[in-house]
């Protein structure tokens, strides 16, 4: 009678462990998803302490005629006068981050536009040709990337080394790149920070394309130094590889070995890919970077041609 006892104790003991071990794994997955919104949010309180501290810095050096929209800590009226230092180094500082964390949509935007009016100047060009016919006047469609997230790319394994210190609880949970995730890559923004980042140069990602396609073209992207708050892109990859596993045999076939070569004037740089293997699962491997401790990939698309529209 006692020994069952004993046995039905240990077995409430182990049941309550469990439970307890679940409840915390769960509770510390809560907050790490809403630690990407509290950083958010202490950056802008950053940025609002920076402004205003930068406003009241020698707030009697300089004086200026009173505006009614400028408010500071200084005593004033519609009569009076409001002194504020506005070559204040903190101030423009601030201004600086925060132009930049603005800069990427807008370089995403004008690049976007540069597509669009060189195909209008190449739609022109071709009808003001002579001797034209039908076929010439044809405007080849746009490139579609199916690398891109939003037409159903993912990333099915990384490996590399994290640069946050990783536990036994994170690999786990799969948080291992919780701060800058693979998935960046598939993703259009150049915010400075949203990359795949990892410690070192070496790095093997596999990921699986929005269709089987006939790969023709392979594009890298990186921010540009203007950008980063180091100004300096030493962090960019630079010799990688990539292969295509057969969709029949499984087995990896090498499409190509380039080299990133991370010019100033240059951010996106394509590699021409000469198989003619369907695929859809590629791995890009990644070799070496341009000097950092660090690498990180911001972009990365793919172009071909799907096989349902070869014909």
């Amino acid at each position: 009678m006692d020994a069952g006892r004993r046995t039905c104790n240990k077995r409430v003991c182990c049941t309550y462990m469990f439970t307890f071990s679940l409840l915390v794994l769960f509770f510390y997955h809560l907050m790490w998803n809403n630690r990407k919104s509290i950083i958010g949010l202490t950056r802008l309180q950053e940025d609002v302490n920076c402004i205003s501290q930068a406003l009241k810095v020698d707030c009697t050096a300089n004086t200026y005629e009173y505006l009614p929209s400028v408010t500071s800590g200084c005593s004033q009226n519609q009569n009076s006068k409001a002194s504020i230092s506005c070559d204040s180094s903190e101030l423009n500082d601030c201004v600086d981050t925060l132009v930049k964390r603005k800069i990427g949509p807008l370089m995403d935007d004008v690049y976007n536009i540069k597509k669009k009016f060189e195909q209008s100047i190449c739609r022109d060009s071709q009808t003001n040709a002579p001797h034209t016919n039908k076929q010439s006047l044809a405007v080849s469609p746009p490139r579609i990337n199916y690398a891109s997230e939003e037409l159903g790319a993912r990333i099915i394994s990384a490996i590399a080394e994290p640069i946050a210190n990783s536990n036994l609880v994170k690999s786990l949970l799969g948080l291992d790149f919780s701060t800058n995730p693979p998935i960046n890559m598939l993703r259009p923004s150049l915010m400075p920070g949203s990359c795949f980042g990892f410690r070192g140069y070496k790095a093997t990602i596999s990921l699986q394309l929005a269709k089987t396609i006939h790969v023709q073209e392979i594009s890298l992207t990186h921010v540009p130094k203007e950008m980063t708050p180091s100004e300096c892109v030493n962090n960019a990859p630079k010799d990688f590889e990539v292969y295509g596993v057969s969709t029949k045999t499984h087995k990896k076939e090498l499409l190509g070995k380039w080299k990133y070569k991370n010019e100033p004037t240059a951010r996106t740089e394509n590699y021409i890919v000469g198989k003619h293997c369907p695929f859809r699962i590629l791995v890009f491997s990644f070799k070496t970077n341009h000097g950092g401790n660090s690498t990180c990939i911001y972009r990365v698309e793919v172009f071909g041609k799907a096989i349902d529209t070869i014909r």
